[in-house]
């Protein structure tokens, strides 16, 4: 049973993980519902959360690989009680701040202090059982958020409440990890483990930088090809050998089978984006906070990354035909395979190096090529006409399939016996 101090650190994990994962994932700095409709914030919305959910995994990582050598935990904590205080003065100023010019920092400034929040939080969460659960499930419900939650809406009062993290959770975010840095200010981590190559610390970042920057470009080059018009089945396969490719180098970047991680979270991330949106989640976070919880426990004790491939598999199968059922039915559905497959994921991720897991994480909120392809079961704004309902699925299902061979090649080329490998709640230094 977790102790009280097990329970503040998990509590905080969570709430921290929902504020950071907001940032990176999804703008919330729209001040006003009479002006998200402009022209001008639309283009904004468009084009800036792409950008900035690459740009923070970037930071993320880069903070993560920084961080872990601390043997003070508070040092660590307080690196992530920074961020969210700038994250914090940042968000009232957006909702404070009629001013359209300033939109676009505003939304950048939130991808940067939430991958700070992101990478810090998540190494000192991640080397303990039930922080790490908290964490996961407050990057799982974020995930599952964005994904099936209309974020941008021809209605402007919807918009206004979906696209803003709650003021108090913003503020408790914080108050809790100034808590949390004043408990651990006398903390001290001896290493447990043996000591890194030399050329292990950047590879986190320069895998992230890799995967975010070709998830970026084939994303936005896709999304061009689409625009005014239907772009053709090899423009797509093109798109998703690059996505994969990209996924698999820095799969290969990261030490032992680390990179599994990444390519499970690419696969899953497709499912994900192969089902509609609706305008709220209402009740069914409840369902999808339980299934996500249930995942991780489930993925720790008995980790499978084959089944997680699999799984995303039949959700992608699943949204082929999804269309021809009634809609609410099967998008709770939907909804609630994905919740599971999340959890479950991130609970059957076996890491060397810490710096790994945040990579594997973050790249859940990295965009997607089927973010690009127009259809009438989501309301991103893309350009061209709608492709057929079958088309997200089908992109989805070959997203598994070429991750499912890159694993299956990452497993060739690191062989177990030479993979030393812990759940990611275990400490790595």
């Amino acid at each position: 049973m977790p102790k009280l101090r097990d329970v503040v650190d998990a509590a905080t994990a969570f709430t921290g993980a929902i504020v950071a994962g907001m940032a990176l994932f999804l703008p919330f700095t729209f001040s006003t519902a009479d002006s998200i409709g402009s022209p001008y914030r639309v283009t904004s919305l468009v084009n800036s959360v792409p950008r900035a959910a690459a740009l923070g995994l970037i930071v993320a990582a880069c903070v993560a690989v920084m961080v872990r050598p601390l043997s003070r935990p508070g040092l660590v904590w307080l690196t992530a009680t920074c961020g969210s205080a700038v994250l914090t003065i940042n968000y009232f100023i957006g909702r404070n701040v009629t001013s359209a010019d300033i939109l676009t920092t505003q939304n950048y400034i939130d991808a940067l202090s939430g991958g700070f929040v992101f990478g810090a939080l998540g190494i000192c969460s991640l080397r303990q059982r039930w922080p790490a659960v908290g964490f996961a499930l407050g990057t799982v419900l974020v995930f599952v958020y964005g994904e099936v939650v209309a974020v941008f809406s021809a209605n402007v009062a919807t918009a206004n409440k979906v696209v803003h993290t709650p003021a108090w959770m913003v503020v408790l975010a914080t108050i809790l990890l100034i808590v949390n840095t004043v408990r651990h200010r006398h903390g001290i981590m001896l290493p447990t483990g043996g000591r890194q190559p030399a050329d292990l610390p950047i590879s986190p970042i320069v895998g992230a930088t890799v995967l975010s920057l070709t998830a970026l470009l084939a994303t936005e080059w896709l999304s061009n090809e689409f625009d005014g018009q239907k772009a053709n089945v090899w423009e797509i396969a093109l798109a998703v050998l690059a996505s994969v490719g990209a996924a698999f180098l820095a799969a290969i970047l990261l030490p032992g089978r680390d990179g599994a991680g990444v390519l499970i979270a690419i696969a899953v991330a497709a499912a994900a984006d192969a089902l509609g949106d609706a305008q709220s989640l209402g009740w069914a976070i409840v369902l999808v906070a339980v299934l996500a919880t249930t995942g991780i426990l489930v993925g720790l004790a008995r980790p499978a990354p084959w089944l997680v491939l699999l799984g995303a598999g039949v959700i992608s199968v699943y949204s082929i035909f999804a269309a021809g059922l009634e809609w609410m039915s099967s998008w709770v559905i939907g909804v609630a395979m994905i919740s599971y497959l999340a959890g479950f994921g991130f609970g059957s991720v076996r890491v060397t190096y810490l710096p790994s897991a945040i990579l594997a994480l973050g790249a859940l909120y990295l965009p997607s090529i089927l973010w690009a392809i127009p259809t009438a079961l989501r309301t991103w704004p893309v350009g061209g006409p709608d492709a057929n309902a079958a088309t997200p699925g089908r992109t989805a299902l070959a997203i598994t399939a070429a991750t499912a061979v890159a694993l299956l090649l990452l497993y060739r080329i690191r062989p177990a016996a030479t993979a030393r490998r812990r759940p990611v709640s275990a400490p790595d230094t």
